[in-house]
């Protein structure tokens, strides 16, 4: 078994009995929620999952142990009905995709009261939701077995950007009060 099999086996263990699946991928693996998967579907369809998360893992190089995590965040937003334009119902159907890439930090929880099927007044859906936990899947086993994680691509070309951007606006920042003290605003 190859150190990549090695802990593609390891993260596949440790996603067991959790709604994440590891499929392999042509530069690495990639984990994700199983959305197919009936014991979780129910927990999914009540949440109204209209946003997915899949981690791409890029072995970066095998011989050094070496790996990035992308994440790759998928949104879905659709409507279907009527929509009361100038006081006349039009019937409306529309939607929209949207992806991001890189390194995406999300933490989120929904608790929803309601009356239950016996008529009484309690909790009826309770989730957490923290993006880290499908990169902890991954890390974990990845430590353990040796590997080191560096940055992707898409996450060292936002943190470029980010930063050239801030050098940029000191700068102008610099020149404007320049400009100021010297013409005497």
């Amino acid at each position: 078994m190859t150190d990549v099999e090695e802990l593609v086996a390891a993260v596949r263990r440790r996603a067991e009995g959790t709604p994440y699946v590891v499929t392999e991928a042509p530069s690495g693996f990639d984990v994700q929620i199983d959305i197919a998967d009936a014991s979780w579907y129910a927990l999914l369809y009540k949440e109204h999952l209209s946003r997915t998360w899949i981690y791409h893992v890029k072995v970066e190089d095998d011989a050094t142990k070496t790996l990035s995590i992308t994440d790759d965040v998928r949104t879905v937003d659709w409507r279907v009905g009527a929509e009361s334009r100038d006081g006349q119902p039009v019937p409306v159907l529309g939607g929209s995709l949207s992806r991001q890439l890189g390194r995406v930090e999300s933490q989120g929880f929904q608790k929803v009261y309601a009356m239950n099927e016996h008529g009484e007044y309690a909790k009826v859906l309770d989730i957490r939701f923290d993006s880290a936990e499908g990169r902890d899947l991954i890390r974990g086993p990845a430590r353990e077995l040796g590997w080191t994680e560096k940055r992707g691509l898409s996450e060292r070309i936002g943190l470029y950007v980010g930063v050239s951007t801030l050098v940029l606006l000191v700068l102008c920042g610099l020149v404007v009060a320049i400009v100021a003290l010297t013409v005497g605003f």
